[in-house]
């Protein structure tokens, strides 16, 4: 079963991969809202704007990112005033949450694709789990390179969410289960290690 292979990461986890992935997304809120209140923003917008710049942005950029973008906004500087080390159109993205300062339903509605939205709901504390090529791979028990970017539909996507959302029913950790995204975070980290992934 799928579950069973995801415990089966979760169990050669070190202790400190544990703790890695049970803080990473709290940590993750955490830096956000350092921003937000520089900056006198709503959480979800900063979450939004980060979530947006995250595809293929390592997370210590992201955040950089994120800041830089916010900060150019709220200065009133122009869009093509900054770099940021992802794609156009998710920058383009995150200026027009800054424009358009949406409600968290909205914010999800920019976002608008099912990995960044999952991150955004992540970092708020929202029970789901972003799906990468790891945690798919993990899902699968499979090592299946990342390289052509694996397409992953809708209907599958909520499959392997649900798993995770399972096997981290079946994890206590202090007396609480664990959250499907901490799951993934710690699966994430193990996996990467196993497999000397950088």
């Amino acid at each position: 079963m799928s579950i069973d292979n995801i415990l089966s990461i979760y169990n050669l986890a070190t202790p400190e991969e544990i703790e890695h992935g049970v803080t990473w997304y709290s940590t993750a809120y955490c830096e956000c809202l350092s921003i937000a209140e520089d900056l006198g923003l709503p959480i979800h917008i900063v979450v939004g704007v980060t979530a947006a710049l995250s595809p293929n942005n390592k997370w210590d950029r992201n955040i950089e990112n994120a800041r830089t973008l916010c900060t150019a906004y709220c200065n009133g500087d122009s869009v093509e005033s900054f770099k940021v080390s992802t794609y156009g159109k998710m920058k383009e993205k995150a200026w027009r949450i800054m424009g358009e300062n949406p409600d968290y339903a909205e914010t999800k509605a920019i976002l608008n694709g099912q990995k960044i939205v999952c991150f955004f709901e992540n970092i708020l504390g929202e029970n789901t789990c972003t799906i990468d090529g790891h945690a798919y791979n993990i899902y699968h028990a499979q090592r299946v390179g990342l390289t052509g970017s694996i397409s992953i539909g809708k209907k599958e996507y909520a499959t392997i969410q649900t798993a995770y959302q399972q096997a981290g029913l079946s994890v206590e950790i202090n007396g609480k289960t664990l959250k499907a995204y901490e799951m993934q975070a710690i699966t994430w980290v193990t996996w990467r290690r196993i497999h000397g992934i950088k």
